[in-house]
């Protein structure tokens, strides 16, 4: 990138729109100098195979070994060499691996513009279009990121991993029954091999106070590793409000879909030891208090209701 007058720690990419040109902008900022600026036209129509990777225009034949974008008037060969030039900022030159480069490091247009070539040219053109995407949505081009995920999926016979991308998109601009619509249509294809659908579907039914559907998405989503955790927030949550309201054979319930895993977690257990002595159930408020308490040594209020229950040491009842 070369030196500058500005430390390194204050320089960031941004993007801003020149007319029909999409700008990635290096400045620092602290001051706000401008330091680098590169001038592109985005392809920001649905990649077909027939549109232009560097404006998204047509492209037409115009002669027996021709291509040429109607918009632009790049033909297909100078459209993919420039890509190709492009794609040479990665050391492999591949255009998806460069395109996820230029989004890691904040360089969004160049990156968009790479994600589409990889759709065209790249060996993965499904990945590449999640990647397209995810980059659009970076850009804050949240209806051209729905528009176009909406239009794979339905349109052109995307795979059911596109509608975990309309559920994050819809869920992004506040349609949260969006979201559920397509985590729904998500999980009914491949929900399997996604329990991340089911976690998302949870916490979207447990904010919408639909406390029966986010246990039973949660139920699914916690049988994987990865989402368990989350799911377990979701049933403790559950959980602690059907105990606000007294309703404690429902809080019981809640907790009871962890199944094994109950002992795993401290809020679950502190829940569960909660329940047991609002039932008066010395047996399990013993338990719980003890496995509320192994899990965090440091859990106060648990040490202190357990402390009656604990057993004198030593003859008599003193000493030790």
């Amino acid at each position: 990138m070369g030196e500058t007058c500005c430390p390194a720690m204050d320089l960031q990419w941004s993007q801003r729109q020149s007319g029909a040109h999409y700008e990635d902008v290096y400045y620092c900022a602290s001051c706000g100098h401008v330091h680098r600026s590169e001038s592109y036209l985005l392809p920001l129509r649905f990649p077909f195979n027939n549109h232009c990777v560097t404006c998204g225009g047509d492209q037409q034949m115009v002669g027996p070994n021709e291509i040429r974008c109607t918009q632009c008037g790049m033909t297909d060969s100078e459209d993919r060499a420039i890509h190709d030039k492009y794609a040479r900022l990665h050391p492999d030159g591949d255009y998806y691996l460069a395109a996820k480069a230029l989004k890691e490091t904040g360089r969004y247009v160049l990156a968009l513009k790479l994600a589409t070539a990889s759709v065209k040219w790249g060996p993965d053109p499904t990945e590449a279009m999640i990647l397209r995407n995810n980059i659009l949505e970076a850009l804050n081009l949240y209806d051209q990121a729905l528009d176009e995920a909406y239009e794979w999926v339905e349109r052109q016979g995307g795979p059911p991993i596109v509608w975990g991308l309309v559920a994050n998109l819809e869920g992004a601009v506040g349609n949260l029954p969006g979201a559920l619509t397509a985590l729904e249509k998500g999980v009914k294809l491949d929900g399997a091999n996604h329990p991340e659908w089911w976690t998302d579907y949870a916490e979207i039914k447990l904010h919408l106070e639909d406390r029966q559907g986010a246990l039973q998405a949660a139920g699914h989503g916690m049988k994987a590793d990865a989402t368990r955790a989350r799911c377990i927030a979701v049933i403790v949550e559950v959980g602690e409000r059907y105990y606000a309201n007294g309703q404690f054979a429902q809080a019981l319930g809640a907790c009871s879909l962890a199944g094994d895993h109950q002992e795993e977690y401290e809020s679950l257990a502190w829940l569960r030891a909660r329940i047991a002595a609002a039932n008066n159930d010395t047996k399990y408020l013993v338990h719980w208090l003890e496995v509320t308490t192994k899990l965090n040594p440091a859990h106060a209020e648990a040490a202190e209701m357990l402390l009656p229950y604990k057993k004198p040491k030593g003859w008599f009842g003193w000493g030790g």
